[in-house]
């Protein structure tokens, strides 16, 4: 969110510096007198998106645009609210600053006039924008989440076990096949790692080594070794090594686990 206001707020101020240059540089080529602060008032339009594109991004994290009339409105509301409040501030900056020079009908028409298809521009291509682009990541996520696995049904000989996956303790490789090792007892899965974990939620089942998952809210303690790599305790007792390249996953996942 700040990062995208930041580079709103440079685009749209740059944006409002090169008007305004051209501004003197077309009163210099006709001959006229420039005026330093009617070209800052008249150029108000821009640093205005900074506010209002702002609430429109809180609104639209909330909102669900699943039809064409509820985008358009998401579209014209910031418009209006665009068209109506530019002439307040700038009748009211006239006011103060400039001995009331400027109506208000002046800056209406002309905001109208030479600004309307640039409004109508920058809030559908950000509407549309976050809804086919930002969302995304979003959706993704929230698909992922809503897939991850319950249960794993194992083949055990003639019998088919049902393994809940909050009992499972830690998940081993054993090419072509994996280990799933339970409190006493474990079992010989046919599927990769890899495959398992995409299934898996990784807020939970965290790689600690390159042929290990473990089950993080099975850990009960972890000390370093001093070389990068550590010693996770189990619940059942048992001591798993987390390579040092995974450390600082694991590390960041037990954190927000903790904090949430």
């Amino acid at each position: 969110m700040r990062k995208l206001l930041f580079v709103l707020s440079n685009l749209f101020l740059s944006v409002a510096g090169l008007a305004m240059l051209q501004d003197f540089l077309e009163s210099k080529r006709n001959g006229f007198t420039f005026y330093f602060d009617e070209s800052l008032l008249y150029k108000t339009v821009w640093t205005l998106f900074i506010p209002i594109l702002a609430f429109l991004y809180r609104r639209l994290q909330k909102a669900s645009l699943k039809t064409a009339a509820q985008t358009a409105i998401f579209i014209v509301t910031p418009i209006l609210i665009h068209l109506f409040c530019l002439p307040l501030i700038a009748v009211m900056f006239s006011e103060l600053f400039y001995g009331g020079r400027y109506d208000l009908y002046k800056f209406f028409s002309y905001t109208l006039i030479n600004h309307l298809s640039v409004l109508f521009l920058v809030y559908t291509i950000f509407v549309l924008g976050f809804s086919y682009w930002l969302k995304t990541p979003l959706r993704i996520n929230e698909a992922q989440n809503n897939t991850t696995l319950a249960t794993i049904i194992i083949n055990n000989g003639k019998d088919n076990v049902v393994v809940n996956i909050d009992e499972i303790i830690q998940i081993t490789s054993a090419t072509p096949y994996i280990y799933i090792h339970l409190e006493n007892r474990k079992y010989l899965h046919p599927e990769t790692l890899r495959a398992l974990s995409e299934q898996l939620d990784s807020n939970v089942f965290v790689r600690v080594h390159k042929s290990t998952l473990v089950n993080i809210t099975k850990v009960s303690s972890f000390r370093s070794r001093l070389n990068g790599d550590y010693d996770l305790e189990m619940t059942t007792g048992e001591l798993v090594r987390l390579s040092r390249t995974y450390a600082a996953g694991f590390k960041k996942t037990i954190r927000a686990r903790s904090s949430g």
